[in-house]
């Protein structure tokens, strides 16, 4: 008889107790586990890197609103230049960055800086999620193993390039009944592979007919400013008529060429394709002044810190992971703008203008 009522004061005391800390964590909640995130953006002057920071810190408003975290977001600037990016990420990792978050021009760049990253984890033992918010290109030899982050999104440009050339074969049969043209291309900055794997996907339809000719070919080193100059100089060169359409390899060399085509009176006269979906081309587009964009999904910073904080938390992630990508043009934009996706932020005042160093 004793020893069931010392059983259930015991039953009771333990209810009681219970109670007493689930009502003390409702009134005073329990303290927020603070993570320092460090986000490396290549250039506060390119519309992705600004959009991408303005998303992260969005959204760590958003994580921090809902008590778990406190989340203190550290944002440098390389202002376009491959040594400054390096330094960044060893400044961040002085700080002792829980997570870090870099976003290069070029995804080869990874492999320059696993081996400051991976003496980091090694000195310290302390858990550092790495990520890349610059997609990786799924047809290159770069694993998340190899580059040495923990989570990264996959692109592929050379699907990108094949789609807006398979728009442009389509377009000359519809118009002339037979596959024949001819076309410009401005190209990105030799030697980084977004340039070199929309040119190989682009090419992969173009060759295949030998009627369709690019008469004029430079880069325009992914500068708006150059892409504006080199345009005004194919239109002195070429007279209305020449050819059917400019392959652009970037929204910004898009607006560039579209700038320059109304400076000369000469807009509407061909085709613009370009690659990447920022708001100010696909507004374009919208207006029938840009005739296609292969865009992608570009909240990678958000997705990245969507990540490291799930493997911080122990959860397993896939560490790649391949969004689909999507072509708008003048005929569905209205169908997908707003639904399936929706567009990076951009201003008249923020271009890619910088050299790649």
């Amino acid at each position: 008889m004793l020893s069931q009522k010392i059983k259930r004061f015991c039953i009771v005391g333990a209810l009681i107790v219970a109670i007493f800390v689930y009502c003390s964590s409702i009134a005073f909640g329990e303290e927020p586990r603070e993570l320092l995130v460090g986000f490396a953006a290549w250039s506060q002057l390119c519309p992705r890197d600004v959009a991408e920071t303005v998303a992260l810190k969005k959204y760590t408003e958003e994580i921090n609103a809902q008590g778990k975290y406190k989340l203190n977001l550290i944002v440098t600037d390389a202002a376009g230049k491959r040594e400054k990016i390096r330094s960044d990420i060893e400044d961040l990792l002085v700080q002792d960055v829980d997570i870090l978050i870099v976003m290069p021009i070029d995804t080869h760049d990874f492999l320059g800086w696993k081996d400051i990253v991976m003496k980091k984890r090694q000195d310290t033992g302390k858990p550092l999620v790495y990520a890349s918010a610059s997609k990786i290109p799924v047809e290159e030899d770069l694993s998340i193993e190899k580059i040495g982050v923990d989570f990264a999104l996959a692109t592929s440009d050379v699907n990108s390039g094949k789609a807006l050339g398979e728009h442009f074969v389509a377009y000359l049969f519809g118009k002339k009944g037979k596959y024949e043209g001819k076309l410009v291309e401005l190209r990105g900055a030799p030697g980084t592979s977004a340039n070199m794997l929309r040119h190989a996907g682009f090419h992969s339809v173009m060759d295949q007919y030998p009627d369709i000719v690019t008469v004029f070919e430079q880069s325009h080193n992914w500068s708006r400013m150059e892409a504006l100059e080199l345009t005004r100089v194919v239109l002195q060169k070429f007279p209305p008529g020449s050819f059917d359409a400019i392959f652009a390899y970037f929204d910004d060399g898009a607006m560039g060429i579209l700038e320059a085509t109304k400076e000369a009176g000469r807009a509407g006269e061909f085709l613009i394709y370009t690659s990447d979906g920022q708001s100010d081309c696909l507004r374009a587009i919208q207006e029938g002044q840009i005739t296609a964009c292969a865009v992608y999904e570009h909240r990678t910073g958000k997705m990245c810190l969507e990540k490291a904080i799930e493997i911080l938390e122990g959860k397993t992630v896939e560490g790649i992971v391949l969004p689909p990508d999507i072509l708008m043009t003048t005929g569905n934009i209205n169908k997908i703008l707003g639904t399936v996706y929706t567009p990076y932020l951009s201003g008249e005042d923020v271009h890619w203008d910088w050299v790649i160093k």
